[in-house]
């Protein structure tokens, strides 16, 4: 049994993600806790609206619960309500949803922090540990087999974790250029256990495609060929930075690049092999146009399947949704009927007509408007007067439910923007890994080397990074990792660029609000 978890904000997106039904072959929100909203995005716009009157910046707890093995509904309510109770957050608002996903199914938990009564965010102290834990307690309790992860954890051998845990920001890049984080870990594991000295294992990491750089943060970085930033300790199975840093410290900081630096000779390395890529296929023209044409032809019948069984579900969604919203009118249209048949029933009865006279008496009467005015407008004396809040409070509710419509409508269109990206996503990655298996069996072919070399040297061809880039996936990745926090204050790998130091932001601040006496932050008493 996996869980993860972790504080983050954006509510409004993580509902758009938890009901992408393209992603998935089922999805099922099975439960609602504390909440006036009966949807998933009403339900996490309360959260974020309760959270607004707070200084939390990541109202929400996500976690995903993988179990090993198939679990009854009870036995995840059951590990459900435990996790709650070990993080702290004991009958706060929640929403579970079911995932199935090819044929396995998880479920995934999302709280809100903010305790209503203290309007205080709940502090998760060490969550990653408890987690860990829970996950080793409810593995045992349902006799599941742990992962080598959690066997380690089990014995407390932190170091001898086997698998490399990928980030957000590290699964963008996996899908972005195909090479997970273990293999990369691999290549630079080998590079330095191979390497003799500090100038042999840069040497072996530029015979890879990696480029070691002085980090904005760290003592050191590589750079892949792809131009995205990496902790080097992070990559290297068994070494902790200490000992990194002892045996690279005979390599001067002066003679090795900055990220930037890094990025751009490995931009000029991609560009020459792109190059060198646009030869051969210059040379190998009329036989590539010929499987270019097969292969289009069939990525053309694929997303054309794909597309129309997209089209199919979203609009069963939108026909569900139109019939709800038609029924919702007709409610309306029966109750706006039924209250001016009551009223007209009304207004034609005796007591009525005496009433109404008698208000008018009183109001036409300044003598008795004075005596009795009062009287009139706390009683109720004049039922028309009535008749007018009761129209008034009717309108108003049909207003709140078609707002509450509109909403729906909002929320569905997201949904169905976030399932098109990821059908875009899903038909690149084809294109890449089909045009990559084309390009390098046919320099396997031509020039007799190892398949798995050609392949990756196939990666640099231009019309394939043209249109396997994904450059839009991972940015919003990237937007979205923004909203995520490790607890424990695990390091971000996305890269030492996109993370300011603590004396950079110090500065920032400082020239924002200005200086105080003695060269200290200067701020005001209001703040």
């Amino acid at each position: 049994m996996i869980l993860k978890g972790n504080a983050r904000s954006g509510g409004s997106d993580l509902a758009t993600h938890l009901l992408n039904a393209y992603d998935n072959e089922r999805v099922e929100l099975a439960d609602l806790r504390g909440t006036i909203a009966d949807d998933l995005h009403g339900a996490f716009a309360e959260f974020d609206a309760i959270a607004s009157g707070t200084k939390a910046k990541k109202p929400l707890y996500s976690l995903s619960i993988n179990p090993s093995e198939p679990l009854t509904r009870e036995q995840y309510f059951e590990a459900v309500e435990a996790i709650e109770n070990k993080l702290g957050l004991t009958d706060q608002p929640r929403a579970i949803v079911f995932h199935t996903k090819e044929g396995r199914e998880h479920c995934h938990v999302v709280w809100s922090r903010i305790d209503g009564l203290e309007m205080k965010a709940i502090h998760l102290a060490h969550d990653r540990r408890k987690l860990c834990d829970m996950a080793v307690q409810l593995a045992e309790k349902h006799g599941h087999e742990l992962p080598e992860g959690l066997k380690a954890w089990k014995k407390r051998e932190q170091f001898k974790k086997e698998q490399l845990e990928a980030n957000l920001a590290e699964n963008a890049q996996t899908k972005k250029t195909g090479i997970t984080p273990e293999q990369r870990r691999a290549e630079i594991t080998e590079a330095y256990e191979v390497a003799d000295s500090a100038m042999a294992f840069q040497n072996a990491l530029e015979e890879k495609g990696y480029i070691l750089a002085n980090g904005d943060r760290r003592a050191f970085v590589v750079v892949d060929e792809f131009g995205d930033v990496h902790s080097l300790s992070r990559h290297i199975k068994g070494v902790k930075s200490k000992e990194l840093n002892e045996r690279l410290g005979s390599l001067e900081s002066a003679t090795l690049p900055s990220v930037e630096q890094a990025k751009v000779q490995a931009r000029a390395r991609q560009k020459a092999a792109e190059e060198r890529a646009r030869e051969q296929h210059d040379h190998d023209h009329d036989s590539a146009d010929d499987r270019d044409h097969h292969h289009d032809d069939r990525i053309k019948r694929a997303t054309s399947e794909k597309e129309a069984a997209m089209e199919r579900a979203q609009g069963a969604r939108w026909q569900a949704l139109a019939q709800t919203e038609q029924a919702i009118l007709l409610t309306q249209q029966q109750e706006r009927l039924a209250l001016h048949a009551a009223q007209h029933a009304e207004a034609t009865s005796k007591v009525f007509r005496l009433r109404s006279r008698v208000a008018d008496l009183i109001s036409r009467t300044p003598a008795l408007r004075s005596v009795l005015g009062h009287i009139s407008e706390r009683t109720g004396l004049d039922p028309r007067e009535r008749h007018g809040l009761e129209n008034e409070a009717l309108e108003r509710r049909h207003e709140r439910e078609k707002i509450v419509m509109e909403g729906q409508k909002k929320a569905l269109d997201k949904i169905d923007r976030r399932e098109r990206r990821s059908l875009e996503r899903d038909l690149k990655r084809e294109a890449l890994r089909e045009k990559f298996r084309q390009a390098g069996q046919h320099d396997a072919d031509d020039q007799g080397v190892d398949e798995k070399e050609a392949v990756r040297a196939a990666k640099t061809d231009p019309r394939l990074a043209q249109e396997g880039a994904l450059g839009d996936e991972f940015n919003a990745a990237a937007r979205v990792q923004q909203g995520q926090s490790d607890s424990d204050g695990g390091s971000d790998d996305s890269g030492d660029d996109q993370r300011k130091s603590w004396k950079r932001r110090a500065d920032e601040v400082g020239q924002k609000r200005g200086r105080g006496r003695g060269g200290g932050f200067g701020h005001s008493r209001d703040e």
